[in-house]
């Protein structure tokens, strides 16, 4: 525990010497909320969102949404290809502190990002943009589940990737589309039932109807939950599977 707090502590140092990644996801998703929650339009009831307000609802969850991407599809396996590619988990393999500890430092370090990402949406839409306070008690489970169900992803990314580029072209190739039945280009909810369907069975479109369930005071649909449990089970499995140091 000692090891994994003291490279956690090594890892926000390095990752703070090029704060422009970490910046660019933190800033990105709370751009987002300003700009699709200042219309006046995001404040009055929406009949397709059951009465509900844009700023309850589609944008608070899509800038969560964007924010866990960033962090799992580019952010965390970038870093771990990059870190194979210089020899670095090849050397941790030769010390007493296992590469594990280092893999957890990341993880850890990771999850902070989204959340301070998180805390700013919370703060800046209930502060300026009259945003409902959310439920707690939902919205913080799910956030979990979202980590624990998106960051495996990553971490498979990493584990296939020879490079940090290569590692760069595979995240992309599984943005797009899941961005995209995510209900980011289009909310799901105006989507053809088809595609608002398949989003439910991936696992950025389950977290992303699964904390805009919980930020409005729902409880989450149980198939987005078992989505992202499914993907933790699997995309980690594959990772421990293809994992390599070197």
């Amino acid at each position: 525990m000692r090891a994994l707090a003291r490279l956690t502590v090594i890892e926000t140092r390095l990752m703070l010497r090029e704060i422009a990644g970490p910046m660019f996801t933190v800033l990105l998703p709370v751009a987002l909320l300003v700009v699709f929650g200042l219309p006046g339009s995001a404040h009055t009831a929406d009949p397709a969102l059951g009465g509900r307000r844009g700023v309850d609802t589609v944008i608070p969850s899509m800038s969560v949404m964007v924010s866990m991407a960033m962090v799992a599809f580019f952010m965390l396996p970038t870093v771990l290809a990059n870190y194979r590619e210089r020899g670095v988990l090849r050397r941790f393999a030769t010390t007493p502190v296992r590469p594990a500890a280092l893999l957890g430092a990341q993880l850890v370090m990771n999850a902070g990002v989204v959340l301070l990402s998180t805390l700013l949406t919370l703060v800046i839409g209930v502060a300026a943009l009259d945003m409902r306070v959310p439920d707690l008690a939902l919205v913080v489970p799910v956030f979990l589940l979202g980590v624990l169900g998106l960051f495996p992803i990553g971490l498979l990314v990493a584990a296939v990737a020879g490079s940090a580029k290569a590692a760069t072209g595979y995240a992309l190739a599984l943005w797009f589309p899941s961005a995209f039945f995510a209900g980011l280009y289009v909310p799901v909810e105006y989507l053809p039932r088809a595609l608002a369907r398949v989003g439910d069975f991936t696992p950025l479109g389950a977290f992303r109807q699964a904390v805009q369930a919980a930020w409005a005071g729902d409880a989450p649909h149980p198939q987005h939950l078992v989505v992202l449990a499914a993907s933790f089970l699997l995309a980690g499995g594959l990772a421990l599977r293809h994992y390599r140091a070197g």
